[in-house]
């Protein structure tokens, strides 16, 4: 009976990514919306009967994607069944929330380490080095309209603007890691109110405001920079390339606490929850400036342990 009823579930699982994935491959003006569902039928069929299932489940997915999709551009949507089946075990075996996160975020930087590796030893084509390209040009045929208005010279304000994209492929690393928290993030917020109404078992978030990074991250952030105030390291090595990917990372960790703690000041004096949202918008939306006051609140909060004392105070 249970045999039979997986299949039945395993078919219609099968029939709705079918459906996805066509929709996906043949609607561009849909694929925006539907690639954050690709990996939620896979992700119920294993997250109900174990990886099995969802195993036998991508490997018909992949038939029916290479049936319709035939070619290189099929390993694109398998990138996104590979997460929803991995998800799904680890919601099957009755994990937390951050657990399926670190499971699926994990699950994307490899799938994406692997493209960019097939891209530029296979294809020949480094995604990275093309970006800079087609920017840098952009930004030099900008300058060459409308640089006049600047009153500046257009030969500093290329080479800054070089500069800047240099170092935007130096961090290709961090910013690799953050697309796939980013997109396992996001899926795992849609999917787990779909699985619910599903009846699938599926762990709960812990308010936001109770987020906390270790307190060891702040000695750890400090040591990153004494390295960089005496070991100085230069541009281009990969020294350089590590260090500035560890204090990124710690910066976004640090920035992630401060919006945790302002949530929870929120909370605490009875602020009404709109207030917080608009500020994490407002600091998104203006980051260069606004993030780099956010993750010294972040710093403050884990120095100090201003939770405590406000806990105190009430």
């Amino acid at each position: 009976m249970k045999n039979k009823n997986a299949l039945f579930h395993g078919l219609l699982t099968l029939l709705f990514l079918s459906l996805l994935l066509i929709v996906t491959v043949y609607v561009p003006a849909v694929s925006l919306l539907t690639i954050w569902l690709i990996p939620v039928p896979l992700m119920y069929l294993t997250a109900k009967f174990s990886w099995p299932y969802g195993l036998a489940g991508f490997i018909a997915a992949a038939a029916v994607l290479l049936i319709i999709l035939p070619g290189p551009g099929a390993v694109i949507p398998i990138f996104f069944m590979i997460i929803g089946c991995v998800m799904g075990e680890i919601i099957h075996r009755k994990k937390p929330a951050f657990a399926v996160l670190l499971g699926g975020s994990l699950a994307s930087i490899a799938v994406l380490i692997l493209y960019l590796a097939f891209s530029v030893l296979v294809m020949k084509f480094n995604p990275i080095t093309a970006f800079k390209d087609i920017a840098s040009q952009s930004i030099e045929l900008s300058l060459n309209q409308f640089g006049s208005l600047l009153n500046q010279d257009k030969g500093k304000l290329l080479e800054f603007y070089r500069n800047q994209l240099d170092y935007l492929g130096y961090l290709a690393p961090s910013l690799l890691v953050m697309i796939g928290v980013f997109y396992s993030l996001i899926v795992e917020l849609i999917a787990l109110p779909l699985l619910r109404l599903l009846k699938v078992d599926v762990p709960g978030w812990i308010p936001f405001r109770s987020w906390q990074v270790p307190r060891s991250l702040i000695w750890l952030y400090l040591f990153v920079l004494v390295i960089q105030l005496f070991v100085p390291a230069e541009s281009g090595t990969s020294f350089y390339t590590a260090l500035i990917n560890i204090e990124f990372v710690f910066q976004i960790l640090l920035a992630i606490q401060g919006l945790s703690f302002i949530f929870y000041f929120m909370y605490v004096k009875k602020v009404p929850i709109a207030v917080p949202i608009l500020i994490t918008v407002v600091v998104l939306i203006f980051s260069f400036p606004l993030l780099q006051l956010v993750w010294i609140l972040g710093i403050i909060d884990l120095g100090f342990n201003l939770r405590k004392r406000i806990r105190g105070k009430q």
